[in-house]
């Protein structure tokens, strides 16, 4: 018995041993980089209706919350397939964001991140950042369609009308058009395709607790329209002509 108490706090001790070596590596790691991204103003966040649909783009979770990524939140993340074998390996919440912003990101005058540093800005940004600062960052840094350079000026280009005056379903729509890296380019180009995948977004997003029954029903019987000068930006262009 006394051997097997031994055993059991000798292995304690390798699991600690780890973790301390994780954190150790990832504050190693943070010292190197460049630079850190800025958060997001206040006045920058997204508005409640495209904040919760362009939140379920990135996250499977009904809740907009951000859990960081402390070394035993990653040893869990890692061993549980091992211990309870889920049909899918979850990552904790946020982490989907965090990792897209991390791949993208680009400290001024520096190449793109090399793998370990997206994984040490990643974590990073998981321990520091809201959901809704995540949200504001990366919306702004993805362009949709002709000249948009964000989603909130993609909404009065295409919506005709301020991201923080979008009904849940324009949001869903301008999220879908968002959502495929053609119709990101050419989304006027498929507005008969959309209607289906912004549907199937509502549902996602009743499934996951981000809307209720009433919200989606609502939301899917909203007619899917752009504005006159978002239905003009096609002239044509080739996005026209693919089946």
């Amino acid at each position: 018995m006394r051997l097997v108490g031994l055993g059991l706090c000798g292995l304690c001790l390798m699991f600690v041993g780890l973790l301390a070596a994780f954190e150790g590596w990832y504050r190693m790691t943070l010292r190197e980089l460049p630079s850190l991204p800025t958060p997001p103003d206040a006045t920058d966040r997204l508005p409640a209706n495209l904040a919760r649909v362009y939140w379920s783009l990135y996250e499977p979770w009904g809740s907009m919350t951000v859990k960081p990524m402390w070394p035993w939140t990653v040893a869990w993340t890692v061993t549980r397939p091992l211990v309870s074998k889920p049909s899918r390996m979850d990552v904790p919440p946020g982490w989907t964001l965090a990792d897209a912003i991390a791949r993208r990101w680009r400290p001024e005058g520096s190449e793109r991140l090399l793998l370990h540093e997206r994984l040490t800005l990643g974590i990073w940004l998981t321990r520091h950042w809201t959901a809704e600062e995540l949200l504001a960052f990366e919306a702004r840094r993805v362009p949709l369609g002709h000249g948009p350079r964000d989603l909130p000026e993609a909404a009065r280009h295409y919506l005709g009308k301020e991201a923080a005056d979008l009904t849940l379903a324009e949001a869903a729509l301008l999220v879908t058009m968002n959502d495929d890296p053609q119709w990101r380019k050419h989304p006027e180009c498929f507005i008969d395709r959309l209607q289906p995948r912004r549907d199937g977004r509502l549902r996602r997003m009743r499934m996951t607790g981000l809307l209720t029954p009433e919200e989606e029903a609502e939301a899917r019987a909203w007619p899917v329209a752009l504005s006159a000068q978002g239905a003009r930006a096609c002239n044509p262009c080739p996005a026209c002509f693919v089946p």
